[in-house]
């Protein structure tokens, strides 16, 4: 199972520097797949006849994996850092969102309970035949 196991930490290394190459972090589910691959191939191992096949099977998908990774320049454009979810938006989207920099923060944002000076709270007229927010004077 030791043979298994190596290939197994070799694969995973392969991805996450396949990740680091394109400078983001390897996606959960991209480390998930191998690792289920080689759960997979070892459920097989435990079977004494099938041990070596498996291993050389797990080898082999290393190498294959590894011969399509190395040499050739990163065609994907990953995602990192994820974007901003600005303050009109609710849920984050992929094809939502803005730069961290330029992402509307609450105190840049006009807000109905501003401080004027000295610290004492501005006195906000409420519609008339409605109560005033508790806390409002």
């Amino acid at each position: 199972m030791g043979g298994l196991a190596l290939a197994w930490l070799t694969g995973e290394g392969i991805i996450v520097y396949r990740w680091v190459k394109h400078k983001a972090p390897p996606p959960p589910g991209a480390l998930l797949e191998a690792s289920l691959l080689f759960v997979a191939l070892g459920v097989l191992a435990q079977y004494q006849p099938a041990r070596t096949a498996a291993a050389l099977f797990g080898w082999g998908i290393d190498i294959a994996v590894l011969m399509q990774v190395i040499g050739k320049e990163p065609k994907v454009t990953p995602s990192w850092p994820p974007l901003c979810i600005p303050d009109t938006q609710l849920m984050p989207s992929k094809t939502a969102g803005v730069p961290c920099g330029s992402a509307q923060s609450p105190a840049s944002s006009s807000s109905a309970t501003s401080t004027g000076t000295g610290g004492a709270k501005k006195k906000i007229p409420t519609p008339a035949g409605t109560k005033p927010i508790i806390g409002q004077r």
